[in-house]
């Protein structure tokens, strides 16, 4: 008999619940991981630069991910200790990035696979997590410790090939196959104890006697354990999320990441000559990351402008959480690297790497809607954000940082108004557009 998969969308809890103290204290690391990342992209954001960014980007939001969801489904049951291994392993791989072009770059490697096995951990092996199933398909973790007899390109290479099966297996993996195969090798495993040499039936059969002794956890009372007195259970558990309360770690998540945009502003503005001009650059940054608030967290789910709460199943929500989170840490690392000098002319990297990210986050956005047939929401989005990304061409090597932050803002100032306007007078505020 195979245990049924909740349907998308659902909740296994009777009643909502909030991120606990325990998961906003490992929170913390985050704030600490997309600082790091800044200034690793606003080191260099060529090419190579560019790409390693985006790999040890994906590897620290993963491995987020992988103990996200153990809280999520654990839930009053989450222990401390799994966690705190999680955040260990997670502070290493930031305290190694300005490092890891070179020395580095090993103990970078080591964290994240020792992260990945601890975020397997805790999981049973007849438990199966639906939702973000490379939880315990560590496949992908085989080519980071290759990595570990590597040295430069070879290695980087490794860890995107690493990272692009966990991304492959988060997008094609079915939750209901999973868990019918699963159920298939737990059946064939109880099949095999009750007719195999020395199973139950067979002892039952022989008169050979039970032995006792042994306390209900399995353990030992005065004599070696007997593997005869293993519990096999009949079905397989199927782990599905908690959907509100992921929305709320998600949520949690695009908060930081827009928080650390704030502070690349302000430190920006504290080495910058207090002017006209950091006045009209700082108010613009301001209202780029107020509008991208209210778009994707206020009125958004999963990093995704406009999308209503759950409209997306949890796979696919983590999926697009990755990207929409990582084009936003991209333009927030950006964004502190060129408010130091607003008023000069923008080079064609910092340009193409703002409008970049920038246009990413939005045409994902718009993407979703147009996937869930919501052609008007779909049309907002795009509109604008095409239409700043061809001002922002136009202007080419003559606009400025304090220009190209109005730019994006007035993008966003557009697309909250046309979403107000779009709104039912019926629909409550943060429901959607």
């Amino acid at each position: 008999m195979t245990a049924p998969v909740p349907a998308a969308g659902t909740s296994p809890v009777g009643e909502e619940r909030h991120a606990s103290w325990l998961e906003l204290f490992f929170d913390l690391v985050v704030v600490a991981g997309i600082g790091m990342l800044a200034h690793l992209l606003q080191e260099d954001h060529d090419g190579g630069g560019l790409a390693l960014y985006v790999v040890a980007y994906t590897a620290f939001w993963l491995v987020w991910a992988c103990f996200t969801t153990y809280g999520n489904v654990a839930g009053e049951g989450t222990r401390a200790l799994p966690i705190l291994a999680g955040m260990a392993a997670l502070a290493v791989m930031i305290a190694a990035v300005p490092g890891i072009h070179d020395e580095h770059a090993q103990a970078f490697t080591v964290a994240y696979v020792v992260g990945r096995l601890v975020a397997a951990r805790p999981w049973r092996r007849t438990t199966v997590v639906v939702d973000l199933p490379v939880v315990q398909a560590l496949t992908g973790v085989v080519p980071w410790i290759v990595s570990w007899w590597f040295d430069g390109q070879t290695r980087y290479t490794l860890w995107a090939v690493g990272l692009a099966i966990d991304l492959l297996l988060l997008l094609t993996l079915s939750g209901e196959r999973l868990v019918r195969r699963a159920q298939e090798r737990l059946d064939e495993v109880r099949e095999r104890r009750g007719r195999g040499p020395g199973s139950r039936r067979d002892r039952a059969g022989s008169g050979v006697p039970r032995r006792e002794g042994h306390d209900h956890a399995g353990g030992r009372r005065g004599g070696r354990r007997d593997a005869w007195d293993l519990e096999v259970p009949e079905t397989v558990d199927a782990a599905v999320s908690d959907v509100p309360h992921l929305g709320e770690r998600l949520g949690l998540f695009v908060i930081i990441v827009l928080g650390e945009g704030l502070i690349q502003a302000i430190d920006a503005a504290s080495e910058a000559e207090w002017d006209r001009t950091l006045l009209v650059a700082g108010a613009g940054a301001f209202t780029l990351l107020v509008g991208l608030w209210a778009l994707t967290v206020r009125s958004g789910y999963a990093g995704v402008a406009l999308l209503r709460p759950a409209g997306v199943p949890p796979r696919s929500a983590w999926f697009l959480h990755l990207v929409s989170t990582g084009a936003l840490a991209t333009l927030a690392g950006a964004l502190g690297g060129v408010l130091d000098s607003p008023a000069r002319a923008l080079d064609p990297g910092e340009l193409a790497l703002l409008v970049g990210a920038f246009a990413v986050h939005g045409l994902v956005s718009a993407g979703v809607h147009a996937a869930l047939r919501d052609a008007r929401t779909a049309v907002l989005l795009a509109v604008p954000v095409v239409a700043a990304g061809a001002v922002a061409w136009l202007a080419g090597g003559t606009v400025s940082a304090a220009g190209l932050v109005w730019v994006l803002s007035g993008a966003l100032l557009v697309q909250l108004a046309l979403a107000a306007r779009n709104r039912s007078p019926r629909t409550p505020p943060g429901d959607g557009a």
